[in-house]
């Protein structure tokens, strides 16, 4: 099996079985704060509560038992790993459907990585079905997509 890079990928050269290279992230609670920041954009309304992602406090007492990730930053994370993969314009072209399985805690490190599953042409476009999960070091899968590149 082939190791695919986004600088060297075709449709034609592309093989079921082949592998995306690794990604590794380390999440922190930091990096966490931060994401929540940035998404907040600007002060929030009265009404809006707590954030159970994280408020480390509220986020204690909720169902993860502590902050975790945000599923939209698991995504990002995915896609980084697709575009080491693949050409950035596919990759934003792409269908892309992800399950969240387990929290992704602060300290957890994660490796991203994924497979061809499939290729085929459909109504003139070529496309390869490829799927992405994420492994913690504790050898728990924490999500996984399924993907649809356009080449």
């Amino acid at each position: 099996m082939t190791t695919l890079t986004a600088t060297q990928v075709s449709f034609d050269a592309i093989q079921v079985g082949d592998e995306l290279p690794k990604l590794k992230k380390t999440e922190s609670q930091e990096s966490i704060n931060n994401y929540g920041l940035l998404n907040r954009r600007g002060p929030p309304p009265a009404t809006m509560g707590k954030n159970l992602h994280t408020d480390e406090e509220y986020a204690s007492q909720g169902i993860f038992a502590g902050t975790v990730n945000q599923g939209v930053v698991t995504c990002a994370y995915m896609i980084e790993a697709l575009q080491l993969a693949f050409p950035t314009q596919n990759v934003l072209s792409s269908s892309f459907n992800m399950r969240a399985l387990e929290p992704f805690r602060p300290g957890d490190v994660v490796t991203f990585g994924g497979k061809v599953l499939a290729k085929r042409e459909e109504g003139g476009k070529r496309l390869v079905e490829v799927e992405v999960s994420g492994v913690n070091q504790l050898g728990q899968t924490i999500a996984t997509a399924k993907v649809t590149v356009p080449l």
